[in-house]
């Protein structure tokens, strides 16, 4: 568990926070207003690319938008949790305290590294911090701010969260048998299981986009079908059942159930290609359980 006696008690500041991006194939268009955003905020950037066809172009385009960066070429695409523990590793090593995650296609929006900078101090066992995200594909009414000013919460995704770099030292970190999905939500467990919290600031401070998301009704409950493409249905139906084995209090095997059986009646009844992604539903289900 974490003493408040052994946390750091300097005062954190700009210059203490680092940006970090994960890219593959982006679009082009969609990275640069990424990067502009971020530009308009901050000056020092490092982003891992994930062994992307047109990485000529991604490098032209930090060049220009930053004078201050660092971008990590791989040859292979080695996952989002590797990445992201690629760059806490490059943070620690270059002396930052606090990353500042953001995936290729988030806009950070106006005033949110002051927003996390006002409540930073504030915290001794934080692990990280997030902000009130909107999401591109629904109606504002979802994201209007709330009542507190800041909330702790179980878990957030990584895009737009304020990591520790010495929390996450005290964890095993993002966890690379996940690969993608659930590497979020696997790392906020790991931090709460070794005494650190998670706060939400009340601040707008990031558009995002999951999928190409739209409301839906099953029975008499709303749900979101994300349309998201077959190699990610293994992943989240694998990766679930992989969160409950390595966090069983925090994510009981009912929750499981709910999320698998949800997965299954979102593909069934909105999806398109089912045949194709309950596939990979099954597979990743029959995966997950000889790991």
């Amino acid at each position: 568990m974490v003493s408040k006696s052994m946390e750091c008690k300097k005062v954190y500041s700009r210059k203490d926070i680092i940006i970090g991006i994960v890219t593959y194939q982006p679009d082009i268009g969609k990275l640069k207003q990424c990067l502009e955003a971020i530009r308009e905020q901050d000056d020092k950037v490092v982003v891992y690319d994930n062994g992307s066809q047109n990485i000529e172009e991604i490098e032209n385009i930090i060049r220009v938008i930053f004078f201050k960066y660092k971008l990590i070429k791989n040859i292979y695409n080695v996952g989002i949790a590797k990445a992201l523990d690629k760059i806490m590793e490059y943070a620690e090593q270059n002396g930052y305290a606090w990353v500042l995650s953001i995936d290729q296609d988030s806009l950070l929006q106006v005033g949110i590294i002051n927003a996390y900078l006002r409540e930073i101090n504030n915290f001794s066992e934080v692990g990280m911090f997030t902000c009130l995200i909107k999401d591109r594909n629904f109606a504002d009414k979802k994201y209007e701010k709330q009542n507190t000013l800041i909330k702790e919460v179980e878990y957030c995704i990584t895009s737009g969260a304020l990591t520790s770099v010495n929390a996450y030292k005290k964890t095993q970190g993002y966890d690379e048998s996940f690969f993608i999905d659930c590497v979020d939500f696997d790392i906020c467990y790991s931090l709460r299981e070794n005494g650190y919290k998670i706060y939400r600031i009340n601040h707008v401070g990031l558009l995002h986009e999951v999928g190409h998301g739209e409301n839906k009704r099953f029975l008499w409950k709303k749900i979101i079908i994300y349309h998201e493409k077959s190699f990610r249905i293994y992943y989240l139906a694998r990766n679930t059942i992989l969160m409950y084995k390595k966090h069983k209090k925090m994510f009981p095997w009912y929750v499981m159930i709910k999320k698998e059986l949800g997965l299954f009646i979102k593909i069934v009844f909105y999806e398109d290609n089912k045949q194709s992604k309950l596939q990979r539903f099954w597979k990743g289900i029959l995966d997950a359980n000889r790991i």
